[in-house]
């Protein structure tokens, strides 16, 4: 059974979001792989370093955020 994509980025955010909730409150972490890239301010600047690393490829964002908080992203298309 294959993984989903981002799976990989998914488990390293999963293993290190208590450790990182202490550290990066409020940050947005930008994980290619198994490699953690850095922390941002704002999404923009974790998006904009991520396309100039990887251009189109994947890679994961996600904010730092607290216990029990609900984050709901979503991709789509414009029509």
């Amino acid at each position: 059974m294959s993984k989903t994509p981002l799976a990989k980025e998914r488990e390293v955010f999963d293993k290190y979001i208590a450790e990182w909730r202490e550290a990066h409150m409020g940050k947005f972490v930008l994980i290619n792989g198994e490699e953690v890239v850095g922390f941002f301010d704002t999404i923009d600047g974790a998006f904009a370093e991520g396309t100039k690393r990887y251009g189109l490829k994947d890679f994961f964002i996600e904010q730092i955020l607290p216990v029990g908080t609900v984050n709901i992203s979503f991709l789509g298309q414009a029509s």
